[in-house]
């Protein structure tokens, strides 16, 4: 395995007397796109500024490629990095050409290599038919990838996006998404990237790590992440959940839907947490082992439908089904539980 692009040991930060950051540690390999993600001030940007040297280190290091480039004594500022920035705003400059823009960064005196990586930058992101235009004359997507291209130009060896595309509308952001990643391979450098978006945060990275309050609290693939939540904090940041309580019993806890595995103690208060996805429904009949309940309420949004369910005892519960069919409001349907998709936790 080859060494860190980018090794963060044991980071803490405080302003004033809001701890912003507590002991964090991660390493972000070559080729590998990292996620930092978590709600609005659980700390993961002001990673993102002591990694790029735009704040300086109170407390750990901070080693890229090797390299210490930030502690208590030592602050290498970030022109001195060898990294590429992309911000929310993009922050072009109003007054350059597109090409201008991404050769901003670049300290090559040769004219004809320095065209030839403006444009192969260019190239790379899908803009080189707009190298003359000037920011104003662009969408917000080009801006982006303008951004990501300028970024990309001086060959970095590693990457950080600050919430890239929390500025582009929904069907954009895919778009603009899609072109990023492969950018990004493309090049074979280290990313780190910061977004409070989940499905953004899976789409586009090969690990993530998830914060709350300072701190690393789960990291993994996607998938792990997904499949196997070490908390219900991590649990519900990928999705709704339905949350039911209980007591564990002999490594279990009955629910209205069956038994579902717990490694608690016997007498432990639990909160079992169900995805929508995990609540297979079935007409009324068609499964007598499955749970009756009522539609109280249809929402069909495209490649799936929400359901919102009333169970015979009045408690409420959400599920997902995927196609176009679905059964209609008031419809008598029965549900049955796919335990892989349960999570107990002790109760919060």
């Amino acid at each position: 395995m080859s060494s860190p692009a980018l090794s963060l040991d044991n980071l803490s930060h405080a302003y004033g007397t809001v701890q912003a950051v507590a002991g964090l540690s991660l390493a972000v390999t070559p080729g590998e796109v990292v996620c930092l993600l978590g709600p609005s001030g659980c700390g993961k940007s002001t990673v993102l500024r002591l990694a790029a040297g735009l704040e300086e280190v109170q407390t750990g290091r901070v080693f890229i490629n090797g390299q210490l480039v930030g502690a208590p004594d030592l602050h290498v500022p970030p022109e001195g990095r060898n990294i590429g920035l992309v911000f929310q705003d993009f922050a072009l400059f109003p007054h350059l050409t597109v090409c201008n823009n991404v050769g901003f960064g670049l300290r090559m005196t040769d004219t004809a290599r320095r065209r030839e990586r403006i444009m192969a930058a260019l190239g790379d992101v899908g803009l080189a038919h707009l190298e003359q235009s000037f920011p104003h004359m662009l969408s917000g997507g080009e801006q982006q990838r303008t951004a990501l291209a300028r970024a990309l130009a001086p060959g970095p060896k590693l990457v950080l996006l600050d919430e890239p595309f929390s500025g582009l509308d929904t069907r954009l952001r895919e778009q603009v998404r899609d072109v990023t990643v492969e950018a990004l391979r493309k090049s074979g450098t280290a990313t780190l990237m910061v977004t409070h978006d989940a499905e953004e945060a899976m789409f586009m990275a090969d690990r993530i790590a998830v914060m709350r309050e300072g701190r690393i609290v789960q990291a993994g693939t996607p998938i792990d992440l997904y499949r196997h939540p070490a908390s219900l904090f991590v649990a519900a940041f990928f999705g709704e959940l339905n949350r039911l309580a209980g007591t564990a019993r002999g490594g279990e806890v009955e629910t209205r839907f069956g038994r579902v595995p717990a490694a608690l103690a016997d007498g432990t208060r639990a909160d079992v947490v169900i995805r929508p996805e995990a609540l297979r429904v079935s007409l009324d009949g068609e499964d007598s082992g499955a749970v009756p309940a009522r539609v109280v309420s249809v929402h069909p949004l495209g490649r799936s439908t929400r359901l919102v369910l009333a169970l015979e005892d009045g408690a409420r519960v959400k599920a997902r089904i995927w196609g176009l069919h679905h059964p209609a409001a008031d419809a008598a349907v029965r549900l049955a539980l796919d335990p892989a998709q349960a999570f107990v936790f002790p109760a919060d």
